[in-house]
């Protein structure tokens, strides 16, 4: 094993600890649920330094760290909705946004071509905001105040970043794709 390697294992074990998370959840083990979200979310940001730092950057760590953030939070959503915990319109609005972005790639990439990954600021932001969300709920099922409240802030956020960084991506897309076929028209 190559050591530019790692950033993209490390993608791997997070995609891994979403079913003991999963599972925790549902035995209402939030205490341990809430650890191995945080531990999932500290190797986010390891591998995310480490290709940076070491430019083991990737194709496959461009596509492989989203999707395991993607696989990590659209579980989380779907868990956590169905116990009741977090507004089905909300998991709704989170995944429409998702399968947008997996949809607007594919167009992308068919009349196009093979897009660069790149998550944009807002991206970032809601990805942030869907993680402190589902932190925040889980600690309201042991601490009600202020984690509540906290929740219900952090998830109206969600809800409008969702909307925003979902049509961020598709004007982005929209505007290289009108270049790119410009560029070869001419």
């Amino acid at each position: 094993m190559r050591a530019s390697n790692i950033p993209n294992l490390i993608c791997l074990a997070r995609i891994v600890l979403v079913i003991p998370i999963i599972r925790s959840l549902w035995q209402e083990q939030f205490l341990l649920s809430l650890l191995l979200i945080i531990i999932a979310g500290l190797s986010d940001i390891l591998d995310g330094y480490l290709a940076k730092k070491n430019n083991w950057r990737s194709y496959l760590g461009a596509v492989l760290d989203p999707a395991a953030d993607k696989i990590l939070l659209v579980s989380l959503f779907l868990t956590l909705q169905s116990m009741g915990l977090i507004p089905l319109w909300l998991t709704l609005t989170v995944i429409t946004r998702d399968l947008m972005i997996i949809f607007g790639l594919s167009l992308y990439r068919y009349f196009v071509g093979v897009p660069q990954p790149k998550p944009t600021r807002i991206s970032k932001f809601n990805t942030t905001l869907q993680l402190a969300f589902i932190i925040f709920v889980i600690l309201a099922q042991g601490i009600q105040f202020p984690f509540e409240i906290l929740a219900m802030v952090c998830g109206s956020l969600v809800f409008v970043t969702s909307i925003l960084s979902g049509l961020d991506y598709w004007i982005i897309w929209s505007i290289e794709a009108k270049k790119k076929i410009y560029q070869s028209g001419q």
